[in-house]
């Protein structure tokens, strides 16, 4: 779980960000398939923030190795996602001819990894406090 790659970070930091800050019309003006990525992305990024509410209840190590493994899956599986969705954004970038769309659409993809990001931190941070280990 700790070992969050650079490439996602970068990304995810500096190319892209739940759907909180993304109006729907912004999405929509994507292609399908790009619009299916974000979605995925977003869909994950809240079950992350689910199974992330349960590793931050654990109170012991016990807790944490039965709580711990469905965080790590859905973790590996959006950052699958988050590569695919950031190839979509990119050929969209490349074909959109209106600038603010694109735009508005990479912003609601940062906001949408951010949300995940922020999850993903807090678990890490939860497992390093159980395990009383420094960062």
């Amino acid at each position: 779980m700790g070992e969050a790659t650079e490439s996602a970070k970068q990304e995810g930091e500096i190319k892209f960000g739940n759907g909180e800050g993304a109006s729907l019309d912004t999405v929509k003006k994507a292609p399908e398939e790009t619009q299916q990525q974000f979605h995925s992305v977003s869909t994950k990024g809240d079950s992350l923030k689910m199974v992330g509410a349960e590793v931050l209840s654990c109170k012991s190590k016990d807790d944490l190795k039965t709580n711990l493994p469905k965080a790590i899956v859905v973790k590996k599986n959006l950052k699958k996602d988050v590569e695919i969705l950031y190839e979509s954004f990119k050929n969209f970038e490349k074909t959109h001819d209106n600038p603010e769309e694109v735009k508005e659409f990479k912003q609601a993809c940062n906001t949408v990894i951010r949300a995940a990001q922020k999850s993903h931190s807090a678990i890490k941070d939860k497992v390093y406090t159980i395990y009383d280990k420094n960062k």
